[in-house]
């Protein structure tokens, strides 16, 4: 990825976290939905850059280091559990309307522990993400 790249991409994701802060605080909650989705796409706009190869090395380093402990109990790939974990409550809450905290605390943590997700079911959510992710940078790429 080059210089201008990433910083288009880290701009939009920054925007996108301040217009999701703003919808949370100021705008007095209004389009929940809108904003778990700002969320996501904030996050997935600085996971592309160098920063979030950082994060990304991080996360794998801990879940090898996490799956040698649990996995050895359970078989179980701890990080691909809470980025799964994370996917199922936003689906749940967004399908529901119930916006919480929570909710806003799963979508920044799915982009990077979504990764981790094994199988058919990982490229799903990934590739949801993708999709949401990719509708905010071409809006974002549009305005730049």
């Amino acid at each position: 990825m080059s210089f201008l790249d990433a910083s288009i991409s880290v701009t939009v994701g920054v925007l996108c976290l301040i217009a999701a802060v703003l919808l949370r605080t100021i705008g007095r909650r209004t389009a929940p939905r809108l904003t778990v989705l700002l969320v996501l796409a904030g996050v997935v706009g600085i996971v592309g850059t160098p920063l979030g190869g950082w994060l990304r090395t991080a996360v794998g380093w801990a879940d090898t280091a996490v799956n040698t402990v649990i996995g050895r109990y359970t078989g179980a790939a701890a990080v691909g559990l809470i980025g799964l974990v994370a996917f199922l409550v936003i689906a749940f809450d967004l399908v529901n309307r119930a916006i919480t905290n929570r909710t806003l605390a799963c979508a920044a943590v799915l982009p990077v522990a979504g990764v981790a997700i094994p199988g058919t079911a990982g490229a799903v959510v990934m590739s949801v993400v993708g999709a949401i992710a990719g509708a905010f940078g071409a809006v974002g790429g549009f305005l730049f």
